[in-house]
């Protein structure tokens, strides 16, 4: 994790240069290479693929090539495709090729000859299609519009079609099942979502720029993006702010974000919105210094939870009678805590722990109940590789508290030495575990590589519940957020299912590339998400 973030052509690359040899864009944190600044340098490229010309082009006299690389920050595939071609045609677009495939349904598919024919492309378009290949694997889309003159595309096709003549426009066909898509519920189809989904478009797949250092709140975005329920009901919620305090401005900001994540029609972001947002309320988050991940998260979900909660006034809590029923006191605390908590956050994240103390000396066992919003599990010290389950047992393991630790037994009327005890009395919807890699001084990091389920239903946290609860209780991954490096300096990467499609896939700031599951496991895991199955 760098001080500085560089956007060249290539897309973001996280280096830290000196800071003689670049200079700082009025319009953001970003840096940019200092050739691109300086009137009195030139930089040139010689047979660059970057252009269509071999001569010599000077990047000086492009005014309007410097201006449009200086004011974005596109991908190094998005800028080739733009600059390169000089009868560049953009793409069809999402809602375009949605229309054609209702007309492929309803039987008045677009003939070929017509003038309006979105089917008819010159062979420039084929060269586009290359271009989006290596970055278009993991959304693949029906070709529609394209017109194709390779050699291979026309001996296919006229094995295909033999009374048409070389010569001919060749049209080609969706590569769609058109049986099959009969058999898809009106419903998907009347939605737009659902047409996206039929013509290959996988929404979701969005990257997130780094505006300085923001990878650890990139990678948990992208974590909590992938939390289906709460992503849909954000989905059908209004943009706008539903109050004026800062927590409202926050969900705003977030909700607009997720939006257009999932709207399938970018692949990248600037969620810089969101970040003035979010330290507005938390000043240690307005600069660009580098964050711990997790307690972003709490912030986070906190700020959420404020902006929806709708509390109602409760009397206070009056004591508690240690000879009530341990089930019937849990059930009383959550739905003490649950007035003044009340939101659909507390709903998903939220459990509770229940931690029993047992005098040593009359032996008098004493529980009380609280909420957590996740789980920080301890590591083994050694470097050794453990098991998640060891975290967990780790846990609960009976702890002594003696010395000035001592609590005051209520039977003896005086302190004692007790045991404390920790059992987990009621399971969130999504469970959210922090694996304690930093020690408390901050200053080091555990690299265990800790082995945690990664296949459906594959952790039961029965062992680890209290004993009122009977069952196995499954959870299956869905999200990972990695950190790679130290204390001294690192990055964080988001690794997480698609909620669809069941694929994993990675996400780098900007960059989505595809995962796969045996390879989840490592050293670098940090967060990880958990849904209840």
């Amino acid at each position: 994790m760098p001080v500085t973030s560089t956007y060249s052509s290539s897309g973001s690359r996280y280096i830290q240069p000196p800071a003689s040899q670049f200079s700082k864009s009025s319009f953001s944190d970003r840096v940019y290479y200092s050739p691109l600044l300086n009137s009195t340098k030139t930089s040139s490229f010689r047979n660059s693929s970057l252009y269509r010309n071999s001569s010599t082009t000077s990047l000086r006299n492009n005014s309007s090539y410097v201006s449009n690389i200086r004011n974005t920050a596109l991908c190094g595939a998005e800028i080739y495709q733009r600059y390169s071609l000089s009868t560049y045609k953009p793409a069809a677009s999402v809602s375009s090729r949605i229309t054609q495939l209702s007309l492929a349904y309803s039987g008045r598919f677009p003939k070929a000859n017509s003038a309006s024919s979105s089917l008819e492309t010159s062979s420039t378009d084929l060269s586009e299609e290359k271009l989006h290949n290596s970055r278009s694997k993991l959304q693949p889309r029906i070709n529609l519009n394209k017109q194709q003159t390779s050699p291979k595309t026309n001996e296919r096709e006229d094995d295909q079609y033999p009374n048409k003549s070389p010569s001919s426009a060749r049209i080609i066909k969706p590569s769609l099942n058109y049986e099959r898509c009969t058999e898809v519920h009106d419903s998907l189809r009347n939605t737009r979502e659902g047409m996206l989904r039929l013509c290959g478009i996988i929404t979701g797949l969005c990257g997130l720029w780094n505006i300085g250092n923001t990878c650890f709140m990139n990678s948990m975005i992208q974590c909590l993006s992938h939390t289906r329920e709460l992503t849909s009901f954000l989905r059908g919620q209004s943009s706008s702010e539903r109050g004026t305090s800062k927590d409202h401005l926050i969900l705003a900001e977030y909700t607009k974000l997720i939006k257009n994540m999932w709207s399938g029609t970018q692949r990248s972001i600037n969620p810089s919105d969101l970040k003035y947002a979010f330290s507005s309320k938390h000043r240690m988050y307005s600069g660009s210094a580098q964050q711990d991940a997790q307690e972003f998260l709490r912030f986070f979900l906190d700020s959420l939870h404020g902006a929806l909660n709708a509390a109602i006034k409760r009397d206070p809590l009056s004591e508690i009678d240690d000879n009530m029923n341990n089930k019937d006191k849990a059930d009383m605390l959550w739905e003490w805590y649950s007035k003044a908590e009340n939101s659909m956050i507390k709903d998903l994240f939220v459990g509770q722990l229940r931690s029993t103390l047992k005098c040593t000396f009359c032996n008098m066992e004493s529980t009380m109940f609280d909420p957590f919003w996740d789980l920080s599990l301890p590591l083994p010290s050694s470097s050794s590789r453990c098991k998640l389950e060891n975290c967990l047992e780790m846990f609960i393991k009976e702890e002594i508290m003696d010395g000035i630790d001592q609590p005051t037994c209520s039977n003896c009327d005086t302190r004692r030495k007790c045991t404390k005890r920790l059992t987990i009395e009621r399971f969130p919807r999504y469970l959210v575990i922090h694996l304690k890699r930093f020690s408390e001084a901050r200053w080091s990091k555990l690299t265990n590589i800790v082995e945690f389920p990664t296949k459906n239903r594959a952790l039961n946290l029965q062992p680890y519940a209290s004993e009122d609860i009977s069952g196995p209780i499954y959870y299956s991954l869905y999200g990972i957020s990695n950190h790679m490096g130290s204390t001294a300096g690192g990055h964080y990467v988001a690794v997480c299912k698609h909620p669809q499609t069941q694929q994993w896939n990675e996400f780098n700031d900007n960059y989505v590339t595809e995962a796969f599951e045996r390879n989840l496991v490592t050293s670098n895991a940090y967060v990880l998400f958990y849904e209840r199955a």
